[in-house]
C-alpha cells in the first residue's frame, strides 16, 4: 500500500513541527514527529483496525497520536492522510477533504 498526504495534512505537520520546536525544542520536535511517522506506518500496516468516522467524510477513519487525531481513508491501494488535527480542535469544522 502507498502512503499519500494531502496538502492540508502536510501543512498540519509543518505547523506541529514549528509549534513543538518553538515551545519544546529540537529534541522534542524530533521525538514527536518520529512518533507521528511511526503511527502512519502502523495505520499503513493495518488500516482496518481503526475507528470509522463516516460522519466526517466518506471512508474516513481516525487514529489518535498523543495530542493529535489523524484523519485518513483508504482508496484502492492508497492510504491517504487527510488531516492531522490537535484533539482540542473542532474536528467537524476542520475535517474537510
Amino acid at each position: 500500500m502507498k502512503l499519500d498526504l494531502t496538502d492540508a495534512a502536510l501543512e498540519d505537520l509543518r505547523e506541529i513541527r514549528e509549534y513543538t520546536l518553538r515551545n519544546w525544542g529540537e529534541r522534542q520536535e524530533n521525538l514527536y514527529l518520529e512518533a507521528m511517522w511511526a503511527r502512519f506506518a502502523e495505520i499503513l500496516n493495518d488500516p482496518s483496525r481503526f475507528r470509522p468516522r463516516e460522519d466526517l467524510f466518506p471512508g474516513c477513519k481516525v487514529a489518535a497520536q498523543e495530542k493529535h487525531i489523524i484523519l485518513f481513508r483508504v482508496e484502492s491501494d492508497v492510504l491517504q492522510i487527510i488531516r492531522v488535527l490537535h484533539s482540542a480542535m473542532d474536528i467537524n469544522r476542520h475535517s474537510t477533504e
